[in-house]
């Protein structure tokens, strides 16, 4: 029986490692994409970060020629910055905006081709904050809506072929 493979992105702490072990509890091969390494030794690490167009598509090819497939992508990785929007410098600003926003865009364009082979799932991981705004937290939550809208619109162009993509919407996490 082939193992099915999941590729997650920001997999090496918090709500991304949870998520891997997750995936490696249930049978899954798992990839974790992000700039550092996590605690788990049988998930296996991609050094990646998400702001690069390049280095996500060189992780997917990697997973490709490694596995030949990938069942799930999650796009995980993200950060928040706390504090009044009119204070926020404007390279916070668009820091939070394409690390939260246009890594998980990037991952998509480059793991479709192959969720599209395998019938698989897109997973974006946004925030409740998308939905309820925090104030202090403009950015992040604004990051986090228009996620959920892209990936919304994403659903209804690729359903068609098999594919679904969808949004978790977790709330604060120890």
């Amino acid at each position: 029986m082939v193992k099915k493979v999941a590729v997650i992105t920001g997999g090496s702490s918090g709500i991304g490692l949870a998520t891997a072990a997750c995936f490696h509890a249930h049978g899954y091969k798992v990839y974790s994409l992000s700039r550092s390494a996590g605690a788990l030794t049988e998930i296996n690490h991609i050094p990646c970060d998400v702001s690069s167009e390049e280095q996500i598509q060189a992780a997917i090819d990697k997973v490709l020629k490694e596995e030949g497939q990938i069942d799930v992508c999650v796009a995980n990785a993200g950060f928040g910055i706390s504090g009044s929007l009119e204070g926020t410098k404007e390279q916070d600003a668009l820091r939070q905006i394409d690390i939260n926003f246009h890594g998980a865009l990037r991952l998509s364009q480059a793991a479709l081709p192959a969720l599209r082979e395998s019938k698989g799932r897109l997973i974006a991981v946004s925030s409740v904050a998308g939905t309820i705004p925090i104030p202090y937290q403009a950015l992040y939550s604004a990051s986090k809506a228009a996620l959920q809208s892209a990936f919304l619109a994403l659903d209804n162009e690729i359903r068609g072929a098999g594919v679904r993509a969808l949004t978790v919407l977790p709330g604060d996490t120890a």
